[in-house]
């Protein structure tokens, strides 16, 4: 990885001025899930909010929500926050500019939402004045490592333990891949933080 990537994930808020974390009076975190929908995994994240009472947001791919418009329904019925996560998922530093433009703006399902997250956090500045001009970005302060083969539950528990903060961000991954891990997490979370006073607000 080199030093501008590297920089890019530990530090988004400084390569792109997006949001990274929301502080209101009280006690509140923002939990979000990239890259679904996926039937075999976002419902089950929703039966877990909706059991701990708890609202989150979505960055979906748009290619993923134009598959599976119903489990996209479930998610806006249920009342949780929908987001941009490009339409296929491709990373800025490793396609040239235009083509990652065209695939973050183009036309789907999740296209015309308020919000918007890039792919691994990574994007250019230039990337971002262009976003800018139809989202609000919206980055992270927590990121769960759900999606890293190395990293079990134990570990990630112990990662959100250490870094959560009244208004933190955190960020979990809707796909095949992570749910083992992740839903175990997940519920780990709300409970941990529902004893502690802690309500789960949507962004």
């Amino acid at each position: 990885m080199g030093l501008l990537e590297n920089i890019s994930i530990r530090y988004p808020k400084i390569f792109c001025n997006g949001t990274t974390r929301i502080i209101n009076p009280g006690k509140t975190l923002y939990l979000s899930f990239d890259d679904g929908p996926n039937p075999m995994v976002t419902e089950n994240i929703l039966e877990l909010l909706d059991k701990y009472n708890a609202k989150a947001s979505f960055f979906c791919k748009g290619s993923n929500a134009m598959m599976y418009p119903e489990i996209l329904q479930k998610i806006k019925k249920a009342g949780h926050t929908i987001g941009n996560h490009t339409f296929s998922h491709l990373n800025a530093f490793k396609v040239p500019n235009k083509k990652w433009l065209i695939d973050a703006l183009r036309k789907s399902p999740v296209s015309e939402t308020f919000f918007f997250r890039p792919p691994y956090g990574r994007i250019y500045p230039w990337q971002c004045w262009r976003i800018k001009k139809d989202y609000k970005i919206i980055l992270w302060d927590v990121l769960t490592y759900d999606f890293h083969k190395d990293y079990n539950a134990k570990r990630i528990k112990k990662i959100i333990i250490k870094n959560t903060r009244n208004g933190s961000i955190l960020v979990f991954h809707d796909n095949l891949i992570t749910a083992p891990k992740m839903l175990q997490v997940l519920e780990f979370t709300l409970i941990y933080y529902s004893k502690l006073g802690y309500k789960f607000a949507k962004i």
